[in-house]
């Protein structure tokens, strides 16, 4: 007897997943951990830990990048296969489109983080003001790239107070739910035949 399935992603990928769920492109359930866990590696990996133990077994498809330095031992189980990328950036555009991106020197920025962004730069971060965060963020970027998914309304008083505050231009990125659909669909098919390709990532 076949195992059941279960997706445990980061909730960076909420309103994407959501949206597949909806349209009757998936039809397993779906776990979310925090993402501002990302920002807390040590924490993530006890409860991630916890989550996969909570469902050993269930065939799992982990929707993560690199986001604590065990990660990759995950994907020794047989049970789990993993999404490829870096990080969710990569995950949900691609390697191609990210690399373009990142080498255009931006800092990406993905829904759910810009409506959480003083909980990233404020809190988890510890920058207080906007006078304290510039120079490192335009030390390393030229520009913030929103993704716009086409999910969630563009809020552009939003996106000029992020701006103001890191002390960078905001671009957005028109882009789609296609790579995102398509990993999963490999990782389904993946995860119902574990012994074929099982790190083919």
């Amino acid at each position: 007897m076949q195992q059941k399935l279960v997706i445990i992603a980061c909730s960076i990928f909420r309103y994407e997943l959501e949206q597949m769920v909806k349209e009757g492109k998936i039809k397993v359930p779906i776990v979310y951990l925090n993402s501002i866990l990302h920002m807390q590696p040590k924490q993530l990996q006890i409860l991630l830990d916890e989550k996969i133990e909570e469902y050993k077994n269930f065939r799992i498809i982990l929707m993560y990048g690199d986001c604590h330095a065990r990660m990759v031992d995950y994907e020794e189980k047989t049970n789990i296969v993993r999404t490829p990328g870096i990080n969710c950036c990569e995950i949900i555009l691609g390697k191609s489109k990210y690399r373009k991106i990142r080498n255009d020197g931006a800092f990406i920025l993905l829904p759910e983080w810009s409506e959480r962004w003083k909980e990233v730069f404020m809190d988890s971060m510890g920058f207080k003001t906007s006078k304290a965060i510039k120079p490192f963020m335009t030390e390393m970027h030229k520009k913030i790239v929103y993704v716009d998914t086409g999910l969630v309304e563009k809020n552009n008083p939003l996106f000029n107070e992020i701006s103001d505050f890191l002390g960078l231009p905001l671009e957005i990125y028109s882009s789609t739910t296609d790579e995102l659909e398509s990993v999963i669909n490999h990782l389904i098919e993946q995860s119902e035949s574990p012994e074929k390709n099982k790190n083919g990532r």
